[in-house]
């Protein structure tokens, strides 16, 4: 774990808009008022007064005229974009718009006006790069644009804390199907769910009733042998009677001591990350090497192009020598001033996991006067919330990488003045553990740093409540634990999607500010069946006893008694199968299959449905992985050109969807997206379900020309690789 360069926690300087109010005397086309309309001045004089009399109700009156005298009939957004055109000549409006912003927010804020202060700090983000470019344009503002970049996290953070989406997921039993997936096949990266662990060595902790499936090894690039290093933390956990075979994965961080002062030389250690490949191969474990961790924050500052060059050069030297390791790029949830987390992405070609330090702290720097500012500015105290930072890496790298939570924890005790903050900390591990998994399937690991830092204790070995908490979490089917492969559960996020009449389970993501008294409860028809008021407010929903046809679904979020949000969803009920939607339901019109399908004898399992038309469709992924191997193998892509696209004769790149049994019966919406094969468009029936692609399944078999043949007794279909297709 790394701490901020001090020079990241200036605080912000967005008062600086203030400085402009009165033009200077001899001012450039920005600074002349010659062009500001007579009646502004009035206007401008009551909030001036109002600031002098330290007068918070006539500050926020007088604030809100001035916003609209500049705006009138516009929007901020209009006018916005329009000033950015040319912020010389709309200098003053700008000016003024940020100040009166960045002064009323605060005090909407400080009233519990969530309304407005959400309004306020809305303009205010709309008005953050045109002051940038204001800044840049005009000298005489003497701003720093890394300022402003820091008041816009900061006024994001506040936005996400108060603005929140709710959304609502239902758990899925793995015998009923797959929920929102997601695979990119790197190496070592599991299908679905999540690989978890503690560090390693005498901090590890066995002793759950759930074994961990990963843990994490830190060794020194500069004065540790990477062999003796991760033999001796081996033998630590052996010790503790868990076998280094135990482990579906471990991580190891070859951290660099001396941060920047390291990276020119790494490229002449050719022999020094040779020999630890080599060693790390013959280990003979799956391994996520996670190299020069949070260089965004290093004290000693990375420069960007030296870190690329060395990380590539450990890449290079580790996939060639070592197949059973991933080069894991990683760095802290919030970076130092000036620096991005893209500045230092290697590329992709040199990256297979992407990782994360997620820490969420009770006080910034261990300061138990952290001003509400700082707070949201880093992600502390109440604004702790560790789904903002993974999902801002997630939307940035998640298509590309499996991303990691490559080590993390919440506060359980703070340092400086030995508070116990297990009650603040609570909700966050629940935040972690329970919201993580179902909103982002691309996390594929999470380590916890379970040890005491220099400013917040995270070791939760000694705190029994945490550790309990910790267990009774990760005991969740979705985490992968000691010999798992698969989760037994998956999620799936309520827009359209189908489940068994006989039990559910719902979850709500309601990310407030004041977590402790949220509370859901969920209706049926008006009719009350079920409540939470602990993450992720879980609620069984079981309507086998409910009648056929229509029903609606109300998840309503309260607290303290007071409605915060109301959604509905209409379900409709047919047999043993519910289909629910945040729109308009037409009703369920396929059905799994009863067909067994074999492929030159021998039965493969493929998701496949029975249309009320009388057609069989399945997924196009499901053909290509049964044929996989055969004369008639081919590849599946994507071309935002044309759509689907299929390249014969390419071996089949399984994404992790494959091979699922269909389970319950689905709506069908319309048809499916086009498909090309080999650059040709191909004439097959599609359909949609629940947004994805399903085909024909004679048409698929025509198109590759391939023999199918139903037998109407056993009602068994047969494919035939070695036959050309014949029609019925």
């Amino acid at each position: 774990m790394r701490r901020f360069r001090t020079a990241a926690a200036v605080i912000l300087v967005v008062a600086m808009a203030c400085a402009l109010a009165v033009a200077p005397a001899g001012a450039t086309k920005f600074g002349d008022t010659a062009g500001v309309p007579a009646g502004y001045w009035a206007v401008q004089g009551a909030y001036d007064d109002a600031l002098a009399a330290k007068d918070n109700a006539a500050i926020i009156a007088a604030g809100e005229k001035i916003l609209s005298f500049w705006f009138g009939s516009k929007t901020a957004q209009q006018c916005a974009d329009e000033w950015s055109k040319n912020v010389l000549d709309h200098g003053w409006e700008i000016n003024q718009v940020w100040s009166v912003c960045d002064k009323i927010a605060p005090l909407y804020e400080a009233r519990d006006d969530l309304t407005n202060s959400i309004r306020l700090y809305k303009i205010a983000m709309a008005f953050v790069d045109p002051y940038i470019a204001l800044m840049k344009s005009e000298p005489k503002l003497n701003g720093d644009p890394a300022d402003m970049e820091f008041a816009r996290q900061k006024i994001q953070a506040k936005l996400d804390a108060y603005d929140v989406s709710v959304s609502v997921y239902a758990e899925i039993d793995a015998k009923y199907g797959v929920g929102d997936t997601s695979f990119t096949g790197a190496i070592n990266e599991p299908k679905t769910g999540i690989y978890y662990g503690e560090t390693a060595g005498q901090y590890a902790v066995m002793d759950l009733a759930k074994k961990p499936s990963s843990t994490i090894i830190y060794v020194s690039y500069e004065t540790e042998n990477m062999a003796k290093r991760v033999e001796n933390d081996l033998a630590e956990n052996e010790k503790l009677n868990y076998d280094r075979k135990d482990y579906s994965v471990i991580e190891v961080a070859w951290n660099f001591s001396n941060e920047g002062e390291t990276l020119g030389s790494v490229p002449n250690d050719k022999d020094k990350v040779t020999e630890a490949a080599k060693y790390l191969k013959e280990l003979g474990l799956p391994i996520l090497l996670r190299v020069g961790a949070e260089m965004n924050v290093w004290n000693k500052a990375a420069d960007p192009a030296q870190f690329k060059a060395a990380f590539r050069f450990i890449a290079d030297i580790v996939h060639k020598e070592a197949p059973n390791v991933a080069m894991v790029w990683s760095v802290n949830y919030i970076s130092a001033q000036g620096m991005t987390y893209e500045m230092f992405y290697p590329g992709a070609e040199y990256v297979d996991w992407v990782g994360i330090s997620l820490y969420t702290v009770r006080y910034f720097q261990g300061n138990p006067n952290t001003t509400s500012d700082t707070a949201a500015l880093y992600g502390t105290g109440q604004f702790g919330n560790p789904v903002r930072y993974i999902a801002s890496l997630v939307e940035m790298y998640g298509s590309k990488h499996p991303i990691m939570i490559a080590e993390g924890a919440v506060t359980i005790r703070n340092i400086s003045n030995n508070e116990d903050v297990t009650n603040w900390a609570l909700p966050r591990i629940r935040q972690t553990y329970a919201y993580i998994p179902m909103l982002f399937p691309q996390v594929k690991a999470v380590i916890w740093f379970n040890k005491v830092d220099t400013r917040s204790d995270f070791s939760f070995s000694s705190n029994k409540t945490v550790h309990d908490l910790y267990g009774q979490l990760t005991s969740s089917g979705y985490f992968l634990g000691k010999g798992a492969a698969e989760p037994s559960i998956t999620y799936k996020k309520l827009g359209t999607a189908s489940f068994p009449a006989s039990s559910v389970t719902l979850l709500t993501y309601a990310p407030y500010i004041t977590m402790d008294d949220i509370s859901v409860q969920y209706q049926l028809d008006g009719k009350w069946v079920g409540q939470s008021s602990v993450i992720p407010y879980r609620s069984a929903l079981n309507l086998s006893g409910e009648a056929n046809g229509a029903h609606k679904l109300t998840v309503r979020v309260s607290s303290g008694g007071n409605l915060l949000k109301s959604i509905d969803y209409n379900l409709y009920k047919k047999g043993d199968t519910v289909v629910v939607s945040a729109g308009t339901i037409t009703p369920p019109n396929v059905s799994p299959s009863p067909s067994k399908v074999f492929v030159d004898g021998k039965q493969v399992t493929v998701e496949a449905y029975l249309h009320d038309n009388g057609s069989n469709y399945l997924k196009l992924r499901d053909m290509a992985m049964v044929l996989n191997g055969t004369a008639k193998q081919f590849e599946v892509g994507y071309s935002s050109a044309t759509g689907v696209t299929m390249e014969s004769g390419k071996a089949y790149t399984p994404n992790g969807t494959e091979g699922q049994a269909a389970t319950l019966a689905k709506t069908a919406s319309g048809a499916g997206d086009p498909v090309f094969k080999d650059g040709q468009s191909a004439d097959v029936n599609s359909i949609k379900i629940e947004g994805s692609n399903y085909y024909g399944l004679r048409d698929m078999c025509k198109l590759l020309n391939v023999d199918l043949v139903y037998d109407s007794a056993t009602k068994d279909i047969k494919i035939d690789t070695t036959k050309p297709y014949t029609a019925p």
